[in-house]
């Protein structure tokens, strides 16, 4: 997001510099205080979020905050309520509310690797948020390490491949979204569901969902999957088993 006629710096702090201004934060990110934690004058925060700017309390267009990494939001004034964050989609969100001159944040902000495990879980827990079109997901994750100054030591590749398993089609999460875009370019970035490695083992292979601890959700979704004779993905170690 380009900072010009939005934000401004003053000492040593970010300032809004637009009339107007909510902070979206989405209520899941404080599950466990996991993702975003509120301390009462500040909310500790992944800064993966979509801000609306407007005036007089009227929002007339959004932009999103591209900072992958926990950062730290000045609480002047908020309400909790359901946002459309995209055309059509609701999230229920922690709004965080500013007028002209409020102090938004830090302006630097702190290289900490324990921000690196933060979105990794982010990442395996399926909880990157939808605002960010596809092919941009794999720089947002290199930028999070960059920003923390640490390097998993692997190719970039492997990431890759761990997201392509995580991001799945909308319209059918037993597809890898990778797979349909790569078929069919016309489909939408936006046309993707991120599961978590839990979901994506239930809804893909009955044996293996049956290998996780939640058994009754796991069978039922298996029965579902077979009265509707949908494809399965079959796991390696199912086919150790049948040896």
């Amino acid at each position: 997001m380009n900072a010009d006629g939005y934000f401004t710096n003053k000492n040593g702090f970010i300032y809004l510099d637009a009339d107007y201004a909510e902070v979206y934060i989405p209520k899941y990110y404080f599950d466990n205080n996991k993702f975003a934690e509120d301390f009462g004058t500040k909310v500790s925060t992944i800064g993966l979020l979509v801000v609306g700017f407007g005036k007089n309390g009227v929002i007339t267009e959004k932009k999103i905050l591209n900072l992958p990494t926990l950062i730290e939001l000045f609480i002047t004034d908020y309400e909790d309520r359901n946002v459309e964050i995209k055309e059509g989609e609701f999230e229920k969100c922690k709004v965080l509310i500013y007028n002209k001159g409020n102090k938004i944040m830090n302006d630097n902000l702190t290289e900490n690797s324990e921000n690196v495990g933060t979105f990794l879980d982010l990442v395996l827990a399926g909880k990157i948020p939808d605002i960010i079109p596809y092919d941009k997901s794999i720089g947002i994750w290199l930028k999070n390490q960059s920003m923390n100054n640490v390097n998993f030591g692997v190719s970039p590749l492997i990431e890759e491949l761990i997201l392509s398993v995580a991001y799945r089609y909308k319209n059918d999460i037993s597809k890898k979204f990778a797979e349909v875009i790569g078929k069919d370019p016309n489909v939408s970035l936006f046309d993707y569901k991120m599961s978590s490695i839990r979901e994506i083992c239930q809804y893909t292979s009955t044996f293996a969902g049956l290998t996780f601890e939640d058994f009754n959700g796991m069978a039922t979704t298996a029965l579902n999957r077979s009265a509707k004779h949908e494809v399965e993905t079959p796991s390696p170690l199912e086919v150790l088993f049948k040896l």
